[in-house]
């Protein structure tokens, strides 16, 4: 990497062949010839896209240019703190700790994570997306930008103290893979944090589904125009289609979620080719496969009504879980296997 921090350490691979790289002005690939620039203080590696990714593209690539419309994804100090809350992590841990996160987005949690202090790589996979994290980034020598596929980051396992990947696995054609392969990313004592959509009723997942192929066949600024309708101020109105459909009411809005904020998320909901739900101990699960402990939920649970949680979910509609990663035997054989293969084949 170019930075003159603890992100030199981080020794990039090709996403095609798994080859370390050498670099210059550009990073290269000795087995394959591929060539990965930097082009707008961005290094570009994404590749090949294929039919299905190139419509994920697509959604997201008119989202992230609406960031400046939402004071929620506006720049500001306040994201510190609203990173802590999720996280529920003390400031001082993030202090020179190399961090990867995996879809920044409008930079969110990039900027609140280097004003933190940490060393971070932000990774995500459109042109607007990588453009703007590092234009709200420009300032901080500890930021790092990356345009990458998920399911071929160019990094060696084993690499970061912290992860996070915040409202995106879900978005991808299967969650699970797409967390198996973030997951080997993080060192031995590092920490995996995501935020995934929770499972609710069936009724709802059906009629949001039905409501979702509608708008995909609108533009996306049509799709985003329709979704400021389902900000609803009458509150019947809402209370009789929240079973069915997702929407909002304006008496949840304040000042930082304002009307805007919550079109958005609207649009993040319906817009996407995938929206996938998942459970407390589904997600649990999972990193106790890929040997992660002290697995906590620091969302707070709203709901243990049995009736409640069929409904809503246990959390109200999106869950964020950590853990530390312990190398069992199993996995660190896998990790030297993986290390082992990269030297052969380079």
């Amino acid at each position: 990497m170019r930075s003159h921090d603890r992100t030199s350490e981080i020794v990039l691979i090709c996403p095609n062949c798994r080859v370390e790289l050498t670099h210059g002005t550009s990073y290269l690939c000795a087995l394959c010839g591929s060539e990965y620039p930097f082009r707008g203080g961005v290094l570009r590696m994404l590749g090949q896209v294929n039919e299905e990714e190139q419509k994920t593209r697509a959604a997201f690539e008119f989202e992230h240019r609406q960031f400046e419309r939402a004071q929620y994804l506006r720049i500001h100090q306040r994201l510190i703190e609203d990173w802590l809350r999720d996280v529920q992590l003390p400031p001082d841990y993030f202090s020179g700790r190399i961090v990867l996160d995996v879809g920044c987005g409008s930079g969110r949690w990039t900027y609140a994570l280097a004003m933190l202090g940490a060393q971070v790589i932000a990774v995500d996979f459109t042109d607007a997306a990588v453009d703007i994290t590092r234009e709200v980034t420009k300032s901080f020598s500890n930021v790092e930008v990356i345009q990458a596929n998920l399911f071929r980051l160019p990094f060696k396992p084993g690499q970061f103290d912290f992860i996070v990947s915040w409202g995106v696995l879900h978005h991808t054609a299967n969650t699970h893979a797409a967390f198996q392969a973030i997951a080997p990313l993080v060192r031995q004592n590092g920490t995996l944090h995501v935020m995934l959509y929770e499972r609710r009723s069936p009724l709802k997942v059906v009629g949001t589904e039905a409501l979702r192929k509608v708008l995909r066949t609108l533009s996306p600024e049509r799709r985003y125009r329709f979704c400021r309708h389902l900000v609803l101020k009458n509150r019947l109105l809402f209370h009789l289609l929240r079973g069915f459909v997702a929407c909002v009411p304006v008496q949840h809005l304040t000042d930082t979620f304002d009307v805007e904020a919550a079109q958005f998320g609207l649009y993040d909901w319906y817009s996407p080719q995938y929206n996938h739900l998942h459970s407390i101990a589904e997600i649990q699960r999972w990193f106790e496969e890929e040997s992660f402990t002290d697995v906590q939920t620091t969302t707070p649970i709203k709901y243990t009504n049995r009736l409640d949680v069929f409904r809503f979910g246990e959390c109200g509609g999106s869950i964020s879980m950590r853990g530390q990663k312990r190398l069992n035997e199993n996995s660190a054989i896998r990790e030297q296997q993986g290390t082992a293969e990269l030297r052969r084949v380079g």
